[in-house]
Order: C-alpha cells, then structure tokens, then sequence
C-alpha cells in the first residue's frame, strides 16, 4: 500500500514538473526569432505556433512573439493597430510569469518586452507609461545581472540604457535611480559583441545594430560604426531592417551612393512585411544626388505608409525636388500646401518641414541645390557651386546666414577647419537673436571640432552656447547631441 502510495505521489510530482514552464534556445526558438526578425512574419507566426504545440512549456516563445508587436507598431505607426496589440503584453507577461523564476532568461524576458512596449508607445507621443516601463526594465535587468553577471544577454539590454541614462537631466536620474555612462554603455556592449563573434548568440544582429547606434549618436564615432557593420558581414539583402541600418549610417557618413545600393538590394516580396519608409529613404538619397527618378519613390512612401512620422518631411522633399530638378515654383507651392495639410509634427524632420511650408519666401535655389548635394556627402560639388554663385549672397539676410552655414558645413566635412570655424562663428553671431537652427549647429559642430582636436574646454564653452540657443527646429536631437558631447569631454578634463 505504502509502495502504491509512493509511486502515485511520484507520478503527481512528475506531472507537475512536466508543467513547469522554462526558457530554452532550442533550434526552434532561435529559426522563429530570424524570421521575425527579418520581418517574416507569416513564417513566424507559423513556428511560433508549432513551439507552442510542441514545446509548450518553453516560455522564451512569449519574448519572441513579442517581437512581432514591436516591429509592427514601430514600422506602422497605425495608432488602431497599436490600440488593439497593447492588450499583448499583459498576456505575454503573465505567461512568462509562469516560467523558471530562476532562470536568467526569466527577468530578462519581462524587461525586454517592458523596453519594447516604451519604445513603442513613444512613437504615439506617450511620456509617462514609457518612462515607467524604462525603468521596470532597468530594475529586472540590474537585478538580473546581480543573479547573473555571466549571462551576457542582459548586457545588450542595459548597454543601451546605461549610454543614454547621461543624457537624462539629473533630478530624472535620481528619481529613476538610474546610474550609468556612455562609456559604461559601450564597454558593455562591446563585450557582448566580442562574445557573439564566437559563440552562437541568439541576439547577434541586434547588439550589432545597438553597438553601431552607440558609436554614431552617443560617441560621436561615425566611420568606426559604419566600419563595423560592414566587417560584421550582416546580410541586407535578406533583413529590411539590416537593410534600413547600413543604408542609414552609410549615408550619414557621407557614402550616399553605397546607401542607395544598399537599398537597391533591399529585400522585397509578400514573405516580408511591407516597410515603405525603405522606400522614402532611397527616394530622398536619390534626391541627394539630384536623379530625376526621386520623387517616384517618395510618392510610393506616401501612397503606401498610414503611420504618423516622416510624411510632412516627405511632401516637403517632393516640394525641393520639383523647386531644384525642375523649377516648378507652382509645384513647389503645390506640396508645401500639402505639408501643411497631411501628417504630424511630432519629431523634429517634420516640425522643420511644418515650419518651412508655413513661410511664404521660396528658397533660393542655388542653396537649395548646396543643400542637398551636401547631405548626399557631395561635398566637393556642393562647394564649387557655392563658390560660383558666392556673388549671389552678398547683402545681410536669410540667404547670406544659409550661405555661411552651408559653407561651414561643407568646409567642415572638407576637413578645412579653420574656414569651418570662421564660417560657423559668423553664423552664430549672425543667427543667435533669432534663435536659428543653423546658429545653434554651428556651435555644437564648433564643438565636435574642438573635441577631436582635444581642445577640451573649448569643446565644452561651444557645447553649452548649443544648449543656451533654443531654435523652433531640430532642438531635441542638437541638444541631446551636445549633452552628449559634454559628457565624453568632462571625462577627459575630470
């Protein structure tokens, strides 16, 4: 009897073991994350389903399924879309809830799909549930990495966070009790990258583009993040996302032809979720280098995308390139109307094109042309043009202070410092009063001068006159980059 008893017991706690739920990267879970990953989502969905039917214990399939969420809402922008997935992740959190409390994938699961959700609902304008959900996630993750300080997973997440955390101001630091750095940010995720290059790391991809995010904005090292997805041998032709990642910093590293043959090999079809805002970027590279076959895809962008961000900016491309390839002023007038009309002015490329739309003076056009010559990195010809039209900018006006911006930026990416700084010092003297973005750039580009030229408390005098400008364009990012700056230089001078 006793025997009987023992062995039913046995076969009770057998069962409830069987259904204790754990976290695996099985060959199953890391082939469902590749596929949403690389927007695959059909296929996605399908494994993820087949790991529930066949593996349903194994609760890492919630944090991969998330995934999915994140990507959509963050490509679309459909604010009913976004409405209907938000009821997700309770459900998800739930069910991780019910896995391996001591596993490490355990608390960093719940601080991964918090991050993902934050990053999401920022896209709708939303502050305060982001800001909580940021800090749930640094909490699971510093807790984790106490429990866990081998399990290098939790450094992708924290490295980005600990990188940003400086440019919080600090009374939000203290009440967040979030500590970190940019260099603490990048020491991390530069181990883990280290690690992904020998081992089999479900999250390789991803801490490359983090680690390539931290180089370019935090760091201010724009060719080493461009250098590193290239030697990273990340396949673009098979990941949009991968796609939209290397044609972004190969652009802002001035190789705009290499961005725009990124895109021609980006990936297309109906395995792939529809991401036109890749279109809207080869439409505005060709444009960079004036081809006459722009707009198409630019138009193609406003056709196909519903979401929020970009589309004033768009019509506002449409408007220069029919005022800079064809002379039409009516066409011009044309889509600026529609700036106006269509879209959200949420982030600042947008509130720009709002801004310029609402001024009735046509732009002239010979800057124009300089404009976007430069921001193809066709800086040599951007200069010759403006060196033969200089006569055209002679009287005191808006012209003539675009007209010392555009020769400090592009005497600047010439590496002719002296003339960048003497161009740039007149903008800011000239622009100041009326709070413009160029004066403001100019003294957070004086800035970037100095501190490559270690001339550190320049760096810093020049940095603070970008922060004390406040233009109605642009005054996030510039601000967000000269905080940044004044952190890396206060390190050298401490």
């Amino acid at each position: 009897m006793k025997i009987a008893i023992f062995s039913f017991l046995l076969i009770i706690q057998s069962g409830f073991a069987s259904g204790q739920g754990y976290f695996e990267s099985t060959p199953d879970i890391e082939e469902a994350y590749r596929l949403v990953s690389t927007l695959r989502f059909t296929e996605g969905k399908q494994k993820i389903e087949a790991i529930k039917l066949n593996d349903p214990n194994n609760k890492l399939v919630y944090l991969v399924e998330n995934y999915i969420d994140f990507f959509t809402i963050f490509i679309n922008e459909e604010e009913n879309e976004y409405e209907r997935l938000a009821d997700n992740k309770d459900h998800r959190l739930e069910q991780i809830k019910l896995g391996d409390k001591e596993s490490p994938y355990y608390l960093f699961s719940m601080a991964e799909i918090h991050l993902q959700w934050a990053t999401a609902r920022l896209k709708f304008g939303e502050r305060t549930t982001p800001a909580r959900e940021v800090l749930k996630a640094y909490k699971f993750l510093e807790k984790n990495n106490d429990k866990f300080p081998d399990f290098i997973a939790n450094k992708k997440s924290l490295s980005i966070i600990h990188a940003l955390s400086e440019s919080l101001p600090g009374w939000v630091r203290t009440l967040m009790g979030i500590k970190g750095s940019i260099e603490l940010g990048t020491d991390e995720i530069d181990e883990v990258v280290k690690y992904s290059v020998h081992n089999n790391f479900l999250f390789k991809e991803e801490s490359y583009a983090i680690y390539a995010y931290i180089l370019f904005f935090q760091n201010n090292k724009k060719k080493e993040a461009y250098e590193l997805l290239i030697n990273a041998n990340l396949d673009h032709s098979k990941s949009p996302l991968i796609c939209f990642l290397k044609a972004n910093i190969a652009h802002k590293n001035g190789y705009n032809e290499e961005a725009k043959r990124i895109l021609e090999e980006r990936p297309s079809g109906e395995i792939y979720m529809p991401f036109p805002y890749l279109d809207f970027m080869y439409g505005r590279y060709k444009l960079y280098s004036l081809d006459e076959d722009a707009s198409g895809y630019i138009l193609n962008f406003i056709n196909e995308f519903e979401g929020r961000h970009f589309v004033k900016e768009a019509y506002q491309k449409l408007a220069w390139y029919e005022l800079a390839l064809n002379e039409d002023i009516s066409a011009y007038k044309k889509y600026m109307k529609l700036c106006q009309d269509k879209g959200f002015k949420l982030v600042d490329e947008d509130k720009q094109a709002l801004k310029e739309s609402e001024n009735k003076k046509i732009p002239n056009a010979t800057l124009l042309k300089a404009r976007l010559l430069f921001d193809g990195g066709y800086y040599s010809k951007a200069y010759g043009l403006l060196v033969k039209k200089s006569y055209l900018f002679i009287e005191p006006g808006d012209d003539q202070l675009e007209f010392n911006y555009r020769m400090g930026r592009i005497s600047h990416e010439l590496q002719n410092y002296p003339d960048a700084i003497e161009f740039y010092s007149i903008t800011i003297n000239t622009g100041r009063k009326s709070k413009s973005f160029m004066a403001c750039n100019s003294a957070l580009q004086i800035g970037l001068i100095l501190e490559e030229q270690k001339k550190h408390k320049q760096a810093i005098r020049f940095y603070n006159q970008c922060l004390d400008i406040s233009p109605d364009e642009y005054e996030s990012s510039l601000h967000q980059k000269a905080k940044s700056g004044i952190e890396r230089v206060e390190h050298y001078i401490n």
